[in-house]
């Protein structure tokens, strides 16, 4: 895929008319190459919908990688048929919002990543994270979704396989 990218407006330690006009060449970048936009998105939800809406009829593959986003923008998202990761942030307790938002999003649209190191899922918060302790996101968003556990781990490898291969 391409990326990581995206716009994130959290710190505005960069021009964001350069953002933009970078995000805009690695769209352009993976619709050439046929393979997916991993978009990471921090306080910038409503220039990144724009932006990516403006590719809507292009086949774009999206990728929201650690997805903390908004239910408003995941379902703007889910129009452009974007797929969601979810992240370690899932299992935090503050994280309640996140956790609707992601009952909500189509399970055919969700995978699981580990962020690694950062982000480690509670009950291992505050180490640094790895690959193993990824059981603990797919725990809980088991739990959200209400799907038995092996059935979504199936799940989110065939979503993984749709989109990139």
């Amino acid at each position: 895929g391409v990326g990581e990218t995206g716009l994130d407006f959290y710190y505005d330690n960069s021009d964001r008319d350069k953002q933009i006009e970078s995000f805009k060449i690695h769209i352009k970048a993976a619709l050439e190459a046929n393979i997916p936009l991993i978009i990471h998105s921090r306080n910038a939800e409503e220039k990144t919908y724009e932006v990516l809406n403006e590719y809507k009829d292009e086949k774009l593959k999206i990728l929201m990688h650690c997805f903390t986003g908004s239910s408003k923008f995941a379902n703007n998202l889910i129009k452009l048929d974007a797929f969601f990761s979810a992240s370690g942030i899932i299992t935090f307790k503050k994280s309640q919002e996140l956790q609707k938002t992601f009952q909500e999003i189509p399970v055919e649209k969700l995978l699981i990543e580990t962020d690694s190191p950062f982000l480690a899922p509670d009950p291992l918060r505050g180490k640094g994270n790895e690959p193993s302790f990824i059981v603990h996101t797919l725990k809980k968003l088991s739990l959200l979704k209400n799907i038995d556990l092996k059935a979504l781990d199936r799940i989110t490898t065939e979503n993984f396989n749709k989109l990139f291969f």
